[in-house]
This record gives C-alpha cells, structure tokens and sequence, in this order.
C-alpha cells in the first residue's frame, strides 16, 4: 500500500511545483512588462483595419492592453450570422479603469452573400449582437474589392451604434445611415457613396497630392490659395 501512496505523493508535489513553477514566472512577466491599469487622457488606441488606410477605428481616452491573432469564428446579430476572418482581438483600457475589446479584420467578398459585386458602391451592415454584448460594422468596398469588420464589445464600455460608425470610426453622417436604430434591426444595407475618404482624411497637403478629387469633397475651394493653384497648374479648376 506504501507504494501507491509514494506515487500519489509524488504527482502531489509535481503539481505543487509545476503550479508554483507557473505563478513565479507569471509574477516575473508582469512585473517586466505590467498591462496599464487605466489609460491618460491623451491616449487613444487607434487600428487601421485592414492596414489600408479605408477603414479606421479610434477608441478615444484609451489604452492598448494586449493584441493577438484568433481564429476565424461566426458571431450571431439581429441580422443573422456573419463570420469574421484572420481577426485580431485587442484588448483596452480607458481612463476609468474598464477592459474592453474590439475585433477586427479584413477578407475577400466572397464570404459575404449580402455584397453585391456588380454596384459600384461601397455598401455595408450596421448591427448588434445577440449572443454577447456587442455592436458590429461590417463594409465592402468596392474599389478594393474587399470586406472589413469589426466588432465592438460594449460588456464594460458602452457603445451606441452612433458612437462606433461616427465617433469611432468617423464615418460622415451624411452619407451614413444609422440602420438598426432607426428601423429597428431587420436585414438591411445601404450604399455609402462613391469612392474618395469617408473615414479618416490624410491633411490637406497630402490629400491634395494623392487624390485631388477627394480634396475637393472634403474641403472647401478658395480656403487655401497655395494648395489651390497647385491644383490649378495640375489642371483642376
């Protein structure tokens, strides 16, 4: 009976030691690399989904926390189940001291059925989430040719659909419709208009250099007379 028992004893104590083994390294890595525990006013945490410069998130008075890869999964809302790909999961905090996160990524147009290829429009779904506590905006662009995601835990922050296509994205609210708040959830999507910037716009010296049409919708003729004739000697009037 000695002998089950030196053996039970000793699983014991390799356990014991493995468990300290586990807490003195985890006690070590955090005491070189610490997450914040709350974030400056003048942090934010801003993500280029998709690293293209289309679609950009802004989480304001914020910190970033931790970022990792996951794996593709589907998530259910009020218009259906929708499915992210090659997602990143990123963790943050903000001033109050409450974690939240965001998931976003970026795909082929394929994976949606609800993305018409034959417009020339960027179109896209606004909605929430049924199976967590959630907001999501998903949006196809048809210039690139591909779809982004993201989705927006509101479990500790609180978030409105305004808030995340306006403030967080900065999307225009005139040529962006609020959908489930307004209609009450249902299937629906919308086109965002043609081309150009509609998140966030490069300055003005850049964006007069790399799209001068785009410059011409988001600023107004005659407000900067250097940028203006070298529009004009480019042959923009």
């Amino acid at each position: 009976m000695s002998r089950p028992r030196n053996i039970i004893l000793l699983l014991i104590i390799i356990i014991a030691l493995v468990l300290v083994k586990m807490f003195v390294v985890g006690s070590f890595f955090n005491l070189i690399f610490p997450e914040p525990s709350r974030a400056d006013e003048n942090d934010n945490v801003t993500v280029d989904i998709g690293g293209d410069g289309f679609l950009v998130a802004t989480i304001k008075y914020s910190l970033l926390v931790n970022e990792k890869n996951i794996s593709d999964s589907s998530f259910e809302t009020a218009d259906g189940t929708f499915r992210w790909y090659g997602a990143k999961n990123i963790t943050y905090v903000n001033t109050f001291k409450m974690k939240d996160y965001l998931i976003v990524w970026k795909t082929t147009l394929d994976k949606y059925g609800w993305v018409d290829e034959n417009k020339d429009i960027n179109q896209y779904i606004s909605t929430y989430l049924t199976d967590r506590d959630a907001k999501c905006f998903i949006e196809y662009s048809y210039e690139n040719k591909c779809v982004y995601g993201i989705v927006l835990g509101t479990s500790n922050i609180s978030y409105s659909e305004s808030n995340l296509m306006y403030k967080v994205l900065g999307l225009n609210t005139t040529g962006f419709d609020l959908t489930y708040s307004s209609s009450g959830g249902g299937s629906y999507y919308t086109g965002s208009g043609y081309g150009g910037y509609h998140t966030v716009v490069p300055d003005r010296y850049t964006l007069s250099r790399t799209d001068p049409g785009a410059y011409y919708d988001h600023y107004e003729y005659g407000d900067n007379y250097d940028i203006d004739d070298y529009l004009e000697s480019e042959g923009f009037d």
